[in-house]
């Protein structure tokens, strides 16, 4: 059975994502962990296909942490959440993390979205991996529409999208709207999760 594996510093943060893992239906799919050294021995017992990791022991390991379950573990997809500042996001994602989000609500959602559309599309033993379902949009994304849920797919808000992409806010919001349409999404989490579904972020 596929397994998500949730690691945070506090039981808390454990807890908020279980439960909002909880309300997306994963929940009999998800084990926890309270350290890194528990992360790793859970790992190491079965590996989880999809692992989310507090930023605070994501990397107080340094690069060990992550590297490791990169190298260890390749077939697992690593989730750092938590995350405050840019240049530890461009630390995670170089140390081998899959996505990077922020903390709050809206990024606990955006984490469980994406989550599910991995496992729904992840190859099970002896079953042959099926071919993508083909975009149901009638139009295709612009570049600068895929720019903006790349953005929203590593957790940026649309001001930090704005920026990156030298825009205003009120411009990356018209992108989104557009998006949305596009993808038949109501929100950011439905449009990150049909873009990993149908192959537009990978």
């Amino acid at each position: 059975m596929l397994s998500v594996l949730i690691c945070s510093r506090t039981f808390a943060g454990t807890r908020r994502l279980a439960a909002v893992a909880a309300r997306h239906g994963i929940d009999h799919a998800v084990r926890t962990a309270g350290t890194g050294d528990d992360a790793l021995a859970m790992q190491a017992q079965r590996p989880a296909e999809v692992a989310i990791l507090d930023a605070a022991v994501a990397l107080s390991y340094g690069a060990a942490f992550l590297t490791r379950v990169r190298r260890t573990w390749p077939r697992t997809a690593a989730i750092v959440v938590g995350v405050t500042a840019p240049q530890t996001a461009a630390e995670a994602v170089t140390l081998g993390a899959r996505g990077v989000f922020g903390s709050g609500a809206d990024a606990d959602e955006l984490v469980s979205a994406l989550t599910c559309s991995m496992l729904a599309n992840w190859p099970r033993p002896g079953v042959p991996a099926q071919r993508r379902a083909a975009p149901t949009f009638g139009a295709a994304p612009t570049e600068r529409e895929l720019e903006v849920l790349r953005g929203m797919s590593e957790g940026h808000s649309n001001a930090e999208i704005g920026r990156l992409l030298f825009l205003s806010e009120d411009t990356v919001k018209t992108h989104a709207r557009h998006l949305y349409r596009k993808l038949g999404a109501r929100d950011r989490a439905h449009a990150v999760a049909a873009g990993f579904r149908i192959g537009l972020l990978s």
